[in-house]
């Protein structure tokens, strides 16, 4: 394997006892799974809020790791303790501000869509029913005295003859729904 002078230099330090922290270099095998293990795609909201769990139990197990490995007789120097404190809050803060606030805040804007959605689907629901039962009034009711055609025949109650009639109408017979009918002149 070929590699420059700095690579190697970086590679001899890496596996150095560099200032008494005793690194080691290890090698960790790495496992490519196929992304259907990985994801719910069934179930994307789950799918994330299980990256969110493992990524916080990551910086949590890191945490009390940082601890444990500062205690001596049981007890950890509290200056140790500040910053591994402070370190995982800082870390805490940042999972907070880059995944789950903008995940909040999506959430939130369509949630409000949806009760957007819903209140104008409650409203059509409530216009088709309305509609509907005043259909079934109608068809409940007993047949009404349908009036005689028009001049030419063709037209129908409520409905003029606009195709080249050339006589004056003096008088017609328009019917409304729920109404009764009623005699107009024009």
């Amino acid at each position: 394997m070929d590699m420059s002078e700095s690579m190697q230099e970086a590679m001899h330090r890496s596996n150095l006892d560099m200032s008494g922290a005793e690194y080691s270099r290890r090698e960790i095998p790495l496992h490519v799974l196929p992304t259907c293990s990985l994801l719910k795609l069934d179930s994307p909201l789950m799918s994330f809020g299980d990256l969110q769990r493992v990524l916080y139990e990551e910086e949590r197990g890191a945490y009390n790791q940082a601890i444990s490995q500062n205690m001596r007789n049981g007890k950890v120097h509290p200056l140790t303790f500040i910053h591994h404190t402070a370190t995982y809050q800082a870390s805490m803060c940042k999972l907070i501000e880059y995944c789950l606030s903008p995940a909040i805040n999506a959430l939130q804007g369509c949630l409000r869509e949806n009760e957007i959605r819903l209140a104008t689907l409650a409203d059509e629901a409530k216009t088709l029913e309305m509609e509907t039962s005043k259909g079934s009034e109608l068809s409940s009711r007993s047949p009404r005295q349908v009036p005689s055609p028009g001049p030419r025949g063709s037209a129908l109650s409520g409905q003029r003859d606009f195709h080249g009639s050339s006589e004056s109408f003096s008088s017609r017979t328009v019917a409304s729904p729920g109404r009764r009918s009623r005699t107009s002149s024009t």
